[in-house]
């Protein structure tokens, strides 16, 4: 009584609908009963809309069902990679986080919403990711950052930074940021991979090389100090974005799943390196059907083809000044 109670306003209105249109086709319809091919005929109608009803009725159960399949796959996909996925606001505050985001910070999932991210953020590091927010929402293309996170907790990034920062000897981790504009426009996507080891080999390693050429006094041509960082492009200079452009200059085109197997790379971390790389026009993709389902294909613009060229022909003057037998 209570439930019908609550639905009889609704009810009531839609019913009235319905006996006044009932009303109005009976008034067009002639005096008498109607004949035995009349019945019959309303009889077969009203037996193949029962069959059009179960037909409607066994498609949603289907589509319901094959809905939180993709649901399930979903939250095992964004919750179970090995890195922190975060949604964030304009001003960087946290909308959503997965499980090892939540880790990364430290902190229980349900207990970042509404938080801000730069408050993990090193003081000195809080401009170098304000910058790429800015950046994200006034350029409405993909970027990247460094910094560093405070605390000991493993931690999980996103992009390299256009200027790589000493973490210190503090106890900090180091991070990549790459953070791609939502569909919606207010919101921010960014992918979190920590790279605390990395940093600390490449501080490590550059440190033996300079202690070994002070003592050589050695001061050949090719040395680090003739080497200009700036010269490499920082949208190649990734292990991804290189591997794709690699691919992609050896074929005509390739579609996504092609590329995702031969580079051996995740669908989204994929996704985000192609929208970077189509962001600096070193890409151009076509979408299309295969077998009735659709296909993203993607070709090296000649833009692209330059820059890849130019990136390899600098990499190879540095090795071949290194080591001159090659």
């Amino acid at each position: 009584m209570n439930s019908k109670n609550k639905q009889e306003p609704g009810f009531s209105a839609l019913r009235r609908k319905a006996e006044k249109r009932l009303k109005s086709a009976q008034l067009k319809q002639p005096d008498g009963p109607p004949s035995y091919f009349e019945l019959q005929h309303l009889v077969h109608e009203l037996e193949i809309h029962k069959i059009e009803l179960e037909m409607q009725h066994e498609e949603l159960l289907q589509s319901r069902a094959e809905a939180e399949k993709g649901l399930e796959r979903y939250t095992q996909l964004y919750d179970f990679v090995p890195l922190g996925y975060l949604t964030l606001s304009r001003n960087g505050t946290i909308v959503e986080v997965n499980l090892p985001g939540a880790k990364l910070l430290g902190m229980e999932r349900s207990l970042l919403h509404g938080d801000r991210f730069g408050r993990f953020i090193v003081d000195e590091d809080l401009p170098v990711f304000n910058s790429l927010l800015d950046r994200v929402f006034s350029n409405r293309s993909p970027w990247y950052c460094e910094v560093r996170l405070f605390g000991d907790q493993p931690s999980s990034q996103v992009f390299e930074p256009p200027v790589f920062r000493n973490p210190g000897m503090g106890n900090y981790r180091t991070v990549r940021i790459e953070a791609v504009l939502s569909s919606n426009g207010k919101e921010c996507r960014i992918v979190v991979s920590e790279i605390t080891s990395q940093k600390q080999t490449e501080e490590t390693g550059g440190s033996g090389e300079l202690q070994k050429q002070e003592l050589s006094g050695s001061s050949k041509a090719g040395n680090s100090d003739d080497f200009n960082h700036q010269l490499l492009d920082k949208v190649i200079h990734s292990r991804i974005r290189f591997a794709v452009l690699s691919y992609l200059n050896s074929t005509d085109q390739a579609g996504f799943v092609e590329i995702r197997e031969k580079i051996k790379a995740t669908d989204g971390n994929l996704s985000i390196h192609m929208k970077m790389l189509e962001s600096a026009r070193y890409v151009s993709f076509k979408k299309g059907f295969h077998a009735r389902r659709p296909q993203t294909m993607y070709r090296i613009t000649p833009e692209g083809r330059d820059a890849f060229n130019r990136y390899t022909r600098i990499i190879s003057e540095l090795i071949s000044e290194r080591n001159p037998a090659f």
